[in-house]
């Protein structure tokens, strides 16, 4: 019971640490950690090295792969600078088979001791210090989930575990178990490690153990591929190209062991004797050989895989609209343009915001695509917001600081339209495809305001008469609201159709007030601009 409970004490704090490193370090990379990761990623070398420093680190290549598909997706680097990067990380990962005898345990415990006083001496209050204490907290519980794993078998009975492998295994239920271990623990090098402390042991003869490492390596890379199996477009490319590492590597390493075998006439088991006291090193050389085979290959032809992952799995609809148009690193070093191009990128999102409000009038406004674009609006708005405070931190001019400090206030009423609208489209959506009429009504509405919002700010010039007849839509509506409000207590008999429709007001109330207040700012920057005023 005590191994099962730690072999799911790990697997547990494996998932979670994963998610919160893959989650935090997203957030964490700003602007400067992505130069540097471009810097890094410029040639297949630097790249390659960079995933070894990260598999090493986190010693969990399925973790880097994760990561780098969140950056992918991000913008950050493309698919082709990524590839070198996981085949790196699975290089790096072998680290922890060679010092698999060397306790972590108690640095961990230091790690999460010091993140501990950093939450309670509020550390994290401060937004970047917060990101990076959430990803030394998921790296401390990695390690940990890594620890438990590792220490598990030394609970079982080693007369029972030799009486169940005493008959050997052959070569394919090997590959299985293997397989299957290492899915379950979410990493190639725990396997093997299992590998190694078994046959060093004289419970699992070396060609079978060799064999195990095969499994367990190509394991790993279903493993990342279920982990994944939420990502889409170029996120999930990634997992697909570390299936294929793991899958090149252990099928050239594979065939050229059976080939030597059988031409040369020698076995593994004969080179370094039965049992002899180099069988652990022999098998974590055997676990980087397959690492570096798979790696290599597919780092010589990675523009021959990118083509191949593309196809596979193309961008999807929520990261093409994930993109920014306008802004990029290099107009930081002109802060006149670099504004203007930030102004231009929120009044293009200003300017798709009807097509994120649901459209029951028109039946092929899918409600995927529409949470797509959603998500993708949401996300360039946070970058845009990104891309200001970085600006704002140059020690800008009076007059483009006050700019600068408008706009970033704009973009965080956007991004609250942007969850507001959200939440009012899938209230929208429970209801079915015959809504209730007021819920046609809260609909067409919004959509309406939003539509008026992007028409003034596509004008060119742009008439204030607009922005003052949107103003008086969105101006207090208290008085019809409540009204609306008595009437939905009785369009309905149903407890539960009520209270979805008081909710989806409450929505719609909010999304008013909001464009009413992102008018006012767009509203109060042209009227200073036209008058010449800094604001």
């Amino acid at each position: 019971m005590l191994t099962a409970a730690e072999f799911l004490a790990g697997l547990g704090l494996l998932f979670v640490g994963l998610r919160l490193v893959s989650q935090h370090l997203q957030q964490a990379t700003g602007r400067r950690m992505r130069r540097v990761l471009q810097r890094a990623t410029r040639s297949g070398m630097t790249g390659f090295f960079a995933g070894c420093g990260a598999g090493a680190a986190t010693q969990s290549s399925n973790a880097v792969t994760l990561i780098a598909g969140n950056l992918v997706r991000g913008g950050s680097i493309s698919v082709r600078d990524a590839l070198p990067v996981i085949a790196g990380a699975n290089v790096g990962t072998a680290a922890l088979v060679f010092l698999a005898s060397v306790d972590f345990r108690l640095a961990v415990l230091y790690l999460v001791a010091l993140v501990g006083f950093g939450y309670q001496l509020r550390f994290d209050r401060h937004p970047r210090r917060r990101e990076w204490t959430g990803v030394a907290l998921g790296l401390a519980l990695l390690f940990l989930g890594l620890d438990f794993i590792k220490g598990a078998p030394e609970h079982l009975d080693p007369d029972w575990l030799r009486g169940l492998l005493a008959q050997g295994l052959n070569p394919f239920s090997a590959l299985l178990f293997g397989a299957v271990l290492a899915t379950l623990t979410q990493s190639a090098s725990a396997a093997t490690i299992l590998a190694v402390a078994a046959t060093h042991a004289g419970m699992l003869a070396l060609d079978d153990g060799l064999w195990l490492v095969i499994g367990a390596n190509v394991g790993s890379g279903l493993a990342v591929l279920l982990a994944g199996s939420g990502l889409s477009g170029s996120g999930r490319q990634l997992c697909i190209a570390q299936v294929v590492i793991k899958l090149v590597g252990s099928a050239v390493v594979a065939a050229a062991w059976l080939t030597a075998e059988r031409g040369v006439g020698w076995s593994v088991t004969t080179l370094v004797g039965e049992g002899g006291d180099n069988v652990a090193p022999m098998l974590s050389v055997f676990f980087l050989m397959l690492q570096l085979t798979g790696g290599f290959i597919v780092g010589v032809s990675r523009t021959a895989v990118e083509r191949l992952l593309i196809r596979v799995s193309p961008p999807s609809l929520e990261e093409k609209a994930s993109k920014p148009h306008f802004i990029h690193e290099a107009a930081l070093a002109d802060p006149t343009n670099a504004l203007a191009l930030a102004e231009l990128e929120r009044n293009r999102l200003i300017g798709l915001l009807p097509r994120v409000v649901p459209d029951l009038d028109d039946s092929g406004h899918s409600p995927a695509n529409r949470r797509a674009q959603l998500e993708g609006n949401a996300a360039v708005a946070l970058e845009t917001e990104a891309f200001l405070i970085e600006l704002i931190d140059q020690h800008l001019h009076r007059d483009d600081l006050h700019l600068a400090l408008r706009l970033q206030d704009s973009l965080s009423t956007l991004h609250a339209l942007h969850d507001t609208t959200a939440a009012f489209a899938a209230g929208v959506d429970r209801f079915g495809a015959q809504p209730p009429a007021q819920v046609f009504g809260l609909s067409e509405s919004l959509r309406t305001l939003c539509l008026l919002l992007a028409d003034a700010i596509a004008q060119s010039p742009r008439d204030p008469e607009d922005f003052v007849l949107l103003a008086r839509l969105t101006s207090d509506r208290g008085e019809v609201l409540e009204r609306l409000r008595r009437d939905l207590a009785h369009a309905s008999d149903d407890a539960g159709t009520l209270r979805r429709l008081l909710a989806v007001t409450s929505q719609f109330e909010r999304a008013v007030w909001l464009i009413g207040r992102l008018n006012g700012a767009v509203a109060g920057a042209e009227a200073r601009a036209s008058h010449g005023a800094p604001g």
